[in-house]
């Protein structure tokens, strides 16, 4: 599994996609157009919507980190207190390069914990409650694997006061109570955090009530420990089981950095880093505004031609074919104008159109095609920033970066509140779900697209 992130809409922190199962899939051509109708019909979003999937508990804002292609198990250490081990396993398939990983990462005490917090996660994460999930291995009765890791904010992140002890605790107790889970890792990251004499043990409230309210739920927390922040030579110590305290290793010298780094994926230096990525360009949104009205008057010339010839689908063929050719020009290296993306937000109106987008996060165009996500979301407003800010959480979510997800899916809900599929995707990601789960939505994509005409399966 990876670790992915997400963040919640609340006020305290949390964690990351949980495992739904989705419904089964439909044949190719049986995606019929249709807009809401034909969407409704997708299989990932009626899992989503059937799957019981918990609603998010008010908190500030909370990351998940799980993904494809990297999983961290814990085995048991004979030393109290020890973090234990940590392998790779439970990968999606293919994802996984030994050439590239020579083999398990051992995580053998909590300072290497720690180290590889900042990778799990995408960022440094401060000020905050980090849970590591953990659920049994079979065949090794001893061994556990980190599911999913997740962060809650211990203080509002716009005003600096105090989360709310309760809420936090609920929020996270909701996500770790799940099946297969037997255990929890946790740890506190806080500039306030004052390291006590071994013989004075530390009251920390969030991590007490977390314990009351897993304990009612049969789940243990094996391990907390706290550090003042996460960088090579920080101390840590425990906050519950022996006195212990150490040194955090160099987190950019742990292996599970490693992996995340040979995957492409940068780790930034802390959570605004990643907000920054996507925040509005107030000039390009300003150039693209101004072209949004020719670009309308544009594809209402282009759909009546379409109704002329009684053809009204080869509009939305049209229309798709000339996202796609943006796209693989964008891949070539040029970025586009106001002008062109005006064009593709007036196409990712249809719902056929955006629908078919999810598919490309399941090709090797999905790079090009999340970078213009990117580049839309900061370039639009209102309706069309939300559709833009849903792929780009949606890419980020299948990839397996669960904060930059939850960052984008935030955005999407910050622009239009009742966007169904963003909805249905960030609590996806709060509840935990598996970014592989969330695949069933690229074979809706490429349902759509074939309704139209165009295969997506083949190269373009």
């Amino acid at each position: 599994m990876t670790s992915a992130t997400p963040s919640s809409r609340s006020s305290a922190t949390t964690a990351q996609p949980s495992r739904c199962d989705s419904g089964g899939l439909r044949r190719p051509g049986q995606f019929p157009p249709g807009g809401e109708g034909a969407r409704g019909r997708c299989p990932t979003a009626r899992a989503l919507v059937s799957g019981g999937l918990p609603r998010p508990v008010g908190s500030g804002h909370r990351d998940t980190a799980a993904g494809p292609g990297s999983c961290y198990p814990v085995t048991n250490s004979r030393r109290p207190g020890a973090a234990g081990r940590v392998r790779c396993s439970d990968r999606a398939e293919g994802d996984y390069d030994p050439a590239r990983r020579a083999g398990p990462a051992r995580l053998d005490d909590p300072g290497d914990l720690l180290a590889a917090i900042p990778a799990m996660l995408g960022f440094r994460p401060e000020r905050s409650l980090v849970l590591a999930v953990l659920c049994a291995v079979p065949a090794a009765a001893e061994s556990a694997i980190i599911d999913l890791v997740v962060r809650f904010d211990l203080r509002h992140p716009e005003t600096g006061a105090p989360s709310d002890t309760a809420t936090v605790a609920a929020a996270a107790s909701r996500v770790c109570a799940r099946p297969g889970v037997v255990g929890v890792l946790a740890v506190l990251v806080d500039d306030g955090l004052a390291e006590r004499e071994p013989a004075v043990r530390q009251r920390v409230p969030v991590l007490e009530e977390l314990e009351r309210q897993l304990a009612g739920r049969a789940v243990p927390v094996r391990g907390a420990w706290g550090a003042r922040s996460i960088a090579a030579g920080q101390r840590w110590w425990s906050l519950s089981g022996p006195a212990r305290h150490g040194r955090i290793s160099d987190p950019a010298a742990s292996t599970v950095t490693l992996d995340r780094v040979l995957d492409g994926r940068p780790i930034r230096h802390d959570r605004a880093e990643l907000t920054s990525l996507i925040a509005s360009d107030t000039a390009l949104q300003e150039q693209v505004s101004s072209e949004l009205a020719g670009a309308r008057g544009r594809a209402k010339d282009r759909y009546a031609a379409a109704a002329r010839r009684d053809d009204p689908a080869g509009y939305l063929r049209g229309e798709l074919v000339t996202v796609l050719w943006l796209i693989a020009n964008a891949e070539s290296g040029a970025a586009p104008e106001a002008r062109e993306l005006a064009d593709i937000a007036v196409a990712l109106r249809d719902r056929e159109i955006r629908d078919s987008m999810f598919a490309l996060a399941d090709t090797v165009h999905a790079d090009a095609a999340e970078g213009l996500w990117g580049r839309l979301t900061r370039a639009l407003n209102g309706a069309d920033r939300a559709e833009a800010a849903t792929l780009l959480g949606y890419f980020a979510y299948v990839r397996g970066d669960g904060p930059f997800a939850g960052i984008a899916l935030d955005v999407a809900l910050d622009a239009d509140a009742h966007h169904p599929m963003a909805a249905l995707l960030h609590t996806a990601l709060e509840a935990g779900m598996r970014p592989e789960r969330l695949r069933d939505l690229a074979q809706c994509g490429r349902d759509a697209a074939a309704a139209l005409g165009v295969d997506l399966t083949t190269a373009w």
